[in-house]
């Protein structure tokens, strides 16, 4: 009898204990389960509104350059150096003006946008006969100011960076922002080509082209041209749950909701 009675009791004690793991598991889970909720749709009711009163992103601009290996036709703001040999007097540095043209010693507004640095310097070659018999011409490119694009997301060094070439393929450009984080989803990366009416989007296999050598999405990518690159699931979801719970918390979060999805 006592026997019975003592185990008895602790069937009860496991029965018990089971109840309360239980209970805490599905109580646990559905305050995450509101949690996510609440930080997605609240996501979602921020991007719906207006955002007026918000200051501009900075987006910062790179040193290093894109696309250094095809022609570059010169534009508006950037920096050429002429010189000619013997004669200072008509050297310098001159800016592209937003009318195209720069203002060069002697020889008034000379036309430069649209050219490349070659053509500018028979431009400055023929006009200078007037003033020299055989002038001797070099033009250089001192700064580039007139041609970007932009990277975003997850790269390591994310901005607009400025270009040495008219054209740049989606994976220089990607190699010169330092290459994907660990967060990134390379399967749907997209390349926005920004329209005033309706802008051209791309989504791109990052991940076949950088680690596959599959070049058939290798996007030749134009001024203006907009590289973003997004997060992953995962990734997101320790994002919102930053700072709610603790770090041992979340990893269990997150591996609980991956294995539930796989």
């Amino acid at each position: 009898m006592k026997r019975s009675l003592f185990w008895g009791e602790i069937l009860m004690n496991v029965n018990l204990i089971n109840l309360k793991r239980r209970f805490f598991s599905i109580h646990f889970r559905g305050i995450i389960f509101i949690i996510l909720n609440f930080y997605f749709l609240s996501s979602r009711v921020v991007d719906a509104q207006e955002k007026r009163d918000l200051p501009p992103p900075k987006l910062e601009q790179k040193e290093a350059f894109v696309g250094e290996a095809t022609t570059y036709t010169l534009g508006k703001g950037d920096v050429v150096r002429i010189n000619v040999r013997g004669q200072p007097e008509f050297e310098g540095n001159f800016v592209i003006g937003p009318d195209g043209n720069i203002q060069y010693t002697f020889l008034g507004d000379i036309k430069a946008e649209g050219l490349t640095k070659q053509e500018l310097k028979k431009v400055i070659i023929e006009k200078l006969k007037r003033f020299v018999k055989i002038p001797e011409v070099s033009v250089a490119i001192v700064s580039y100011r007139s041609k970007f694009v932009y990277i975003l997301g997850e790269v390591r060094n994310p901005g607009k960076y400025p270009m040495k070439g008219d054209k740049v393929s989606l994976r220089d450009a990607i190699i010169s922002a330092g290459l994907p984080t660990p967060a990134a989803a390379l399967r749907r990366v997209y390349v926005i080509k920004p329209d005033m009416t309706k802008p051209v989007y791309r989504r791109v296999d990052l991940y076949r082209i950088l680690y596959k050598g599959i070049l058939k999405d290798n996007l030749i990518l134009s001024p203006g041209d907009v590289v973003v690159v997004p997060s992953t699931i995962p990734s997101e979801i320790n994002r919102a749950l930053e700072g709610l719970l603790s770090p041992i918390t979340r990893a269990a979060v997150i591996d609980d909701l991956l294995d539930r999805h796989r």
